[in-house]
């Protein structure tokens, strides 16, 4: 059982911050450690995410088993891992190194409360168990995959050949829980349950604390204070089940979740950096630009109307731009990196 968590902590946070480090240090934007280890974490799991959706749907469609599906991922993720640190060694290095030689701000009183906001919540994400009746379709067809060796084979309610697999496999993030709980050796509804959210809701605040970073700069106790109120909001915005708080919280193991409460907002992180970084220089990184389009495959993987959303969101951000400063080439360059992921929700509407 230990080994299971030691292996799952390296895949749910080592791995992420590892592959996201040089997409954090070639923006420049970690003002401190903790700010590029928020950043690594949540740029290396939607890189994770964005390989995973288009291979193993791909997988699907071609009716392999899961472990082969399994093989096919590490085998495309391990190089480009491989190459993402290769890159932070050589090109990126001295970044790094300034980096990690920066202090972390002063998060204050409020700072302090968030934190132990956070921790009670990983601890009871951890220690209790959310029963939810799409358990019985998702965490089923997860558990299908470890068990069978095979993908949306059968109807996870009755057991029966299923005979119209395309509104699910499009967007097949209960093969991500069965990928982890296959590596790990730990059962699928303890991953699904367990191990599952506490990641997300890091993610969460991952993605909340660069928002911070945008809209408060170097002032650490506004950053707190900001921090502070996302975890208060989170804790008591369970009043419905219809909420991206109640999917962070009590039903973090459906993709549903993953988009709402984590990809959307990233999403929307990802845009405001783009505006603002056009507003202060009249250009955008490239690697903005990769972002976005990785972010809409990440967005697939949670539901089938992910990338649709997610698309959705980078043409408003781009009409807004262009209205704003009459300029088209980055507004159409964020539109165009923004369409692959829309290969999926067309797939689903041809084969339904």
């Amino acid at each position: 059982m230990f080994s299971g968590i030691l292996i799952t902590i390296c895949i749910e946070i080592l791995l992420p911050v590892i592959t996201g480090l040089a997409a954090a240090l070639a923006l420049g934007e970690g003002r401190s450690r903790l700010d590029l280890l928020a950043q690594s974490f949540v740029y290396g799991q939607i890189i994770i995410f964005a390989i995973f959706q288009p291979v193993f749907v791909f997988a699907i469609l071609k009716d392999y088993k899961f472990s082969k599906a399994a093989l096919m991922f590490g085998v495309i993720m391990a190089p480009v891992v491989i190459i993402l640190i290769a890159l932070t060694a050589v090109k990126y290095r001295k970044k790094l190194i300034a980096a990690l030689k920066k202090r972390s701000f002063d998060p204050g009183i409020w700072g302090i409360a968030a934190l132990v906001i956070l921790g009670i919540m990983i601890v009871m994400s951890f220690v209790m168990a959310y029963y939810d009746g799409d358990d019985s379709y998702y965490v089923a067809a997860a558990a299908e995959g470890i068990n069978s060796d095979s993908m949306y084979k059968k109807e996870p309610y009755t057991g029966y050949p299923i005979e119209s697999p395309y509104r699910y496999l499009f967007a097949p993030f209960p093969m991500w829980i069965a990928f982890l709980s296959k590596l790990s050796g730990i059962s699928v509804s303890a991953m699904a349950h367990s191990f599952i959210p506490w990641c997300m809701i890091l993610l969460v605040f991952a993605v909340m604390y660069i928002l911070s970073g945008y809209l408060f700069k170097e002032d650490g106790k506004k950053r707190g204070l900001f921090m502070f109120f996302v975890s208060v909001l989170i804790m008591f915005g369970d009043y419905s089940i219809h909420t991206p708080e109640n999917f962070l919280l009590a039903r973090s193991r459906q993709g549903k979740a993953a988009l709402a409460s984590f990809i959307l907002p990233f999403m929307f992180v990802l845009i405001y950096g783009i505006i603002k970084e056009f507003n202060e220089s009249k250009k955008v990184h490239p690697v903005r630009l990769v972002m976005v389009m990785l972010t809409g495959l990440a967005g697939a993987l949670g539901s089938t109307l992910g990338g649709v959303l997610c698309v959705s969101l980078v043409l408003t951000a781009s009409l807004c731009m262009i209205l704003t400063y009459r300029k088209f080439k980055y507004p159409f360059l964020m539109a165009l990196f923004s369409m692959p992921c829309l290969i999926f929700p067309v797939l689903f509407f041809v084969m339904r």
